[in-house]
C-alpha cells in the first residue's frame, strides 16, 4: 500500500469524539504559517461550525501502517536557578558562540575542553548536572530566581551533530529493557552512578544552545506558545507546521494535536513528540509516553505535499 493514504473522516479514529471548538480555537490562534490562508478563513468560523470547517477544507492522510510510527512526550522543566554561579548553582545553560560553524565540536569536546568558558555566554546557572542535560533534551526551561521572578529560555542553535539517546545506550548496556525505560528511570540511574555520568552523557554528541524567551509559556519552532496535550513536535520535512494531526497510540487515546515544534530526535513521517506542559507533573506524564502509534495528518485541500514525500 502506498502512503500517505487518503481516508474519509468516517474512518478517522477519534474524530467523532473530538472537541471541535477547542481545536478550532487553537487553529485560529496560529500565525506566520504556509497555510495562512486557511487560518484567516478559520477566524470567521463559529465554534458550532468547527467540525464542518475541518471536514470541508481538509483531507485526512494516513501516514503509514497502523502503529508503525512512534510517539514520545516532552515538557518544559521548571527549575530553581541563579543569575550568577555559586558553590551549588554551577551548571550553566549557554548562548551560542559568535560565528559558530554549522558543524562544531561534540558534546565531549565542548565539556572536556571547556570550550564555552570565559566568553560571557552563560545565561543562567542550575544546581544539577542532570537537570542541565535534560534541558538540552527538552529544548526549553522556565527558571525561578530567589526573589520569585520567573524567566524562560529556549532553543537557539545546536552544534550540528546528530542526537544520540542515552536511554538507548542504557538499553544496549543491559541496564533496562526498551519497554521499561522512562526519563525518570534514566535520571535515577544517573544519580546512582555519578562516576559514570559524564561518560554516558557524552555519548550524545549533540549540544544545544539557548536564548531568552519573553512569552508567557513554552514556545515551539513556529514561535507559537505551546498548548499542553495539543502541541506536537514533528519532522517538518513531512508535516508542515500548523497542521492538525490525529495521533493514536497503543495506550494513548486518539486525539488531534497541532504540528508546532520539531526536535533533533524527531525524524520521519511517523515520529512525533507530544508536549505535555510545564513542571514536574508534566515531566512525569511526558516520561511515561514511549510507544507505537498511528499518525494521520489533516491535509489542506489544494496544497502540495512537502519535499519529504518526493520519490
Amino acid at each position: 500500500m502506498t502512503y500517505p493514504q487518503p481516508i474519509g473522516f468516517s474512518d478517522l479514529l477519534g474524530w467523532d469524539d473530538e472537541d471541535y471548538a477547542e481545536i478550532l480555537s487553537i487553529f485560529q490562534s496560529q500565525t506566520d504559517l504556509a497555510i495562512a490562508d486557511l487560518v484567516t478563513a478559520a477566524r470567521s468560523v463559529r465554534p458550532s461550525q468547527a467540525r464542518a470547517f475541518f471536514q470541508s477544507n481538509f483531507q485526512p492522510l494516513r501516514l503509514g501502517p497502523a502503529f508503525a510510527g512512534h510517539i514520545t512526550g516532552y515538557y518544559e522543566p521548571v527549575l530553581p536557578a541563579r543569575a550568577a554561579p555559586d558553590a551549588e548553582y554551577r551548571f550553566p545553560l549557554y548562548a551560542a558562540p559568535k560565528d559558530m560553524p554549522e558543524i562544531w565540536a561534540t558534546r565531549a569536546e565542548i565539556e572536556a575542553g571547556n570550550l564555552l568558558s570565559a566568553q560571557g555566554l552563560e545565561l543562567v546557572y542550575l544546581n544539577s548536572r542532570i537537570d542541565q542535560y535534560f534541558c538540552h533534551i527538552q529544548g526549553s526551561v522556565a527558571v525561578t530566581y530567589p526573589d520569585g521572578e520567573t524567566r524562560r529560555f529556549g532553543f537557539s542553535a545546536k552544534n550540528g551533530h546528530p542526537y544520540r539517546s542515552i536511554g538507548a545506550e542504557l538499553v544496549a548496556m543491559g541496564e533496562i529493557s526498551a519497554k521499561q525505560i522512562t526519563a525518570d528511570w534514566v535520571k535515577d540511574w544517573l544519580r546512582h552512578h555519578p562516576d559514570q555520568m559524564d561518560a554516558l552523557l557524552q555519548k550524545n554528541p549533540s549540544y544545544i544552545f539557548f536564548e531568552p524567551r519573553h512569552k508567557n509559556g513554552a514556545v515551539g519552532a513556529t514561535g507559537q506558545v505551546l498548548t499542553a496535550n495539543r502541541s506536537l513536535a514533528i519532522d517538518p520535512a513531512y508535516i508542515p507546521y500548523g497542521l492538525p494531526v490525529m495521533v493514536a497510540g497503543e495506550t494513548c487515546a486518539a486525539r488531534i494535536y497541532f504540528a508546532q515544534d520539531c526536535g533533533s530526535a524527531i525524524k520521519g513521517a511517523q515520529r512525533a513528540d507530544i508536549f505535555c506542559g510545564s513542571g514536574d507533573a508534566a515531566g512525569r506524564s511526558a516520561g511515561a509516553i514511549n510507544e507505537p502509534a498511528s499518525l494521520t495528518v489533516l491535509w489542506p485541500k489544494g496544497h502540495d505535499l512537502p519535499n519529504g514525500w518526493a520519490g
